[in-house]
């Protein structure tokens, strides 16, 4: 005898629009909880790039040059000492990055050595883009870095600076000129 078999009709949850009522909620519950997650931006954060400049002064073998005053609208947002080689041993590189007025980051690298030789550590890749005016009467190197941002250089004393970052050329001559 041969038991009659029911045609089984699938439930809510078996069939390609149960499956879909099903994610619905998933879906909402994740989307509320990306929106809720962004929140406002952060603000970026000033720091007192003076304890690093004083330190890389200080364990520098050459006397290192720093950025003096810059207008008041412009605000220092990184700074960091790199010293790999230990106190007194080259190399020896200050790095501070600004945020200018117009929120765009310029940045100052001064290091132990000339220029030759810190923009190839540094800046791999920078390329020689002529001369820039910084001031009433310096010209410095200017370069193209690979990401197509300028670059302006110059040897002070042993010790090699240079600005970066997508501000403009006024900016940048303008951080440049602010170190001494």
């Amino acid at each position: 005898m041969s038991t009659p078999t029911t045609a089984r009709r699938p439930g809510p949850g078996r069939s390609f629009t149960g499956l879909l009522w099903s994610l619905v909620p998933i879906v909402v519950v994740i989307s509320l909880l990306v929106l809720w997650q962004r929140g406002s931006p952060s603000p970026v954060t000033s720091v007192d790039p003076r304890p690093d400049v004083a330190y890389a002064q200080r364990i520098s073998p050459v006397p290192l040059p720093a950025p003096g005053p810059l207008p008041a609208t412009w605000r220092p947002t990184s700074s960091h000492v790199d010293a790999p080689a230990g106190e007194k041993r080259s190399p020896v590189t200050l790095t501070i990055g600004y945020l200018t007025e117009q929120n765009r980051f310029a940045q100052v690298v001064i290091g132990d050595r000339p220029v030759d030789t810190l923009i190839p550590a540094t800046q791999p890749g920078a390329t020689a883009d002529g001369t820039a005016q910084v001031g009433s009467s310096a010209r410095w190197q200017a370069y193209r870095t690979q990401r197509g941002e300028r670059l302006l250089a110059t040897t002070v004393g042993k010790a090699g600076v240079y600005v970066t970052g997508d501000a403009s050329a006024a900016d940048l001559a303008e951080l440049a000129a602010a170190v001494r």
